[in-house]
């Protein structure tokens, strides 16, 4: 619930007949109600709903000069212009605005009160201190062999880390559990007072390095590593600073150099550029003195500002969808993990936002993590890293460089994005089986 939200009573949306049916056609014309955790989602939603209204004006304004061949129309939508004709009817560009308007609003109105929730039975946390739970996925119905080869699994400090077990049949750790493997997932949960002060030198100290002797306990001996987004930055991190714990290391969609003007690296290198570093460190530290805590909005609109245009697009996409069917349940479960987001250790931001995006500490080998600087030159591991094509938030200019640095390092290139590498209909064959059949090798080199 946003700040301005909290207080009132429950919000309802009165929705058409035509705009929410079932294929059995039960009747949805009763008001519905917005579930409290969609409430003033997603995040920052006037952001999204200004966007979209100011580009779309934008459009109406130019439509006049369209036809000119001065007009500065994008080289892949030039056929399209070209078959359009002359005198681009200005009336019907209106039009349109107003049905691409209306279908982001009936496509927020769905999601906000779908009936869909995530229920899902956790596995048992085998260490836990602070915030933070290793989660053992041997134990769950679906794993084959409970005692299989361990796995350490990191996920990101920002986002939740059940993307990677977000619902069933869409669970990257439950299917690596169903082929033998045994992924012990690192759940850093959201910071409570121990971790209010800790940058991310304290995270690997405190909490990685302690979760990666488990995960060797627990397996009798080095384990492999996989990282997801930010979290595959600090496998790199773990894996070259203590290597005699890791026998091997993937990493899904990790971002490090971040000189790139591309993706969430660009977005902040924009932010901060008219106000300087120093500017940006003091907001930094002023919302965590104010907050205890950097707000997780802050992190939202700065993923906002990769694609401006994303939420409303993504939104009209789910108007045109069956609501029971299962591209619209699975829309609904990513963008409630999307808005499910966590707040962040003042210091750890700094480190994340100023140390990495602005100061580029990863490619100058000037990161400090577990005592030393990480340099990915003396990761020994074999290493295999996905790079996805279409990865927005990590594109390929940003993650390909820490393997590029690892000697010997394969690089996988899936034709998706960064979220799409863990839960895409395509996912299972580009990424999980490649990733399971890496991790494998340990034993059958064993054997």
């Amino acid at each position: 619930m946003s700040a301005g939200d909290q207080g009132k009573g429950p919000r309802y949306v009165r929705i058409p007949r035509d705009r929410f049916v079932t294929r059995a056609k039960r009747r949805r014309s009763e008001p519905q109600q917005i579930a409290a955790h969609r409430v003033g989602e997603p995040s920052p939603l006037i952001f999204h709903l200004s966007v979209a209204l100011s580009s779309y004006a934008q459009a109406l304004v130019a439509a006049p000069g369209a036809d000119s061949a001065a007009f500065p129309w994008a080289e892949d939508l030039r056929p399209l212009v070209d078959a359009l004709g002359p005198d681009l009817d200005q009336v019907e560009v209106a039009r349109q605005v107003g049905v691409r308007l209306q279908a982001t609003m009936r496509g927020l109105e769905i999601w906000q009160c779908h009936p869909y929730r995530r229920v899902v039975r956790e596995p048992p946390a085998i260490w836990k201190s602070g915030s933070t739970r290793l989660l053992d996925y041997g134990q769950v119905p679906e794993a084959s062999d409970p005692h299989g080869p361990a796995v350490l699994v990191v996920p990101s400090l920002i986002n939740r880390a059940y993307i990677l077990d977000l619902a069933p049949g869409r669970s990257m750790l439950r299917w690596m559990a169903s082929v033998g493997l045994r992924p012990l997932l690192v759940d850093w949960g959201a910071p409570g007072r121990s971790e209010m002060r800790y940058g991310l030198n304290d995270y690997g100290s405190e909490r990685l390095l302690p979760a990666l002797e488990t995960a060797v306990a627990a397996g009798g001996g080095p384990v492999p590593v996989v990282g997801y987004c930010m979290g595959g930055t600090l496998a790199a991190g773990l894996t070259a600073r203590a290597p005699a714990l890791v026998s091997r290391l993937a990493t899904i969609g990790a971002p490090w150099a971040f000189q790139s003007a591309e993706g969430i690296s660009g977005s902040i290198r924009a932010m901060i550029r008219s106000n300087g570093q120093d500017r940006a460190v003091a907001l930094l530290r002023s919302l965590s003195d104010a907050f205890g805590l950097v707000p997780v909005s802050l992190f939202q609109f700065l993923f906002a500002l990769v694609n401006p245009m994303q939420a409303a697009l993504k939104f009209q996409k789910l108007a045109r969808l069956d609501p029971e069917g299962q591209t619209a349940r699975l829309f609904v479960a990513l963008e409630d993990w999307l808005a499910d987001g966590v707040p962040m250790a003042g210091p750890a931001a700094e480190d994340l936002l100023i140390g990495w995006h602005i100061r580029n500490e990863t490619v100058r080998r000037q990161w400090q993590f577990l005592g030393g600087a990480v340099d990915p030159g003396n990761i020994q591991a074999p290493t295999l890293a996905f790079c996805g094509r279409t990865d927005s938030i990590a594109p390929p200019a940003l993650s390909q460089a820490l393997p590029a640095a690892i000697p010997g390092a394969q690089i996988l290139t899936p034709a998706t994005g960064h979220v799409g590498m863990v839960v895409s209909t395509a996912a299972r064959t580009t990424v999980w089986r490649p990733l399971a059949g890496f991790l494998r090798q340990d034993r059958e080199r064993a054997g």
